[in-house]
């Protein structure tokens, strides 16, 4: 094993494990800023909103994303994925406190699971549709 392999490894697992360190830092937030009677329903959210959002990742999204899983050469394959997983489920997150005390859990897990990809597997798409859409607008 190469030592930048190492290096690289031990960083995302580092920055991994800061994004992780958000979740519930996010969720006291979001718990402080609703009513008293409705605390123990936004953690409920938070913590069901990040299973459902990292269960999906791991069975369809990373391929999805990413193409395979052997895409990854210059880090641990796991830990490039914990990274990205760590990603998809803060973006959820983020969202369900926007909309705290407005809406019900269904459709807060229905948009979970649609929403399991991070922008980055839609990139190669994003210059193609923005042309097309800027090009109809200036003609």
């Amino acid at each position: 094993m190469e030592m930048n392999y190492v290096i690289d490894t031990f960083f995302i697992i580092f920055a991994m494990t800061l994004i992780i360190f958000m979740v519930p830092g996010f969720a006291m937030l979001e718990a402080g800023l609703v009513r008293t009677k409705n605390v123990t329903s936004v953690l409920t959210v938070n913590v069901m909103i990040y299973a459902l959002a990292s269960m999906s990742f791991l069975l369809v999204g990373y391929e999805y994303a990413f193409g395979s899983w052997d895409s990854q050469d210059t880090v641990s394959k796991w830990a490039f994925f914990m990274f990205q997983m760590a990603f998809v489920g803060k973006v959820i997150n983020i969202m369900s406190g926007g909309v705290s005390e407005r809406s019900r859990i269904l459709p807060l897990a229905i948009f979970t699971r649609a929403s399991r990809l991070r922008i980055k597997g839609y990139s190669p798409y994003i210059p193609k549709v923005l042309a097309r859409v800027f090009s109809h607008l200036l003609t």
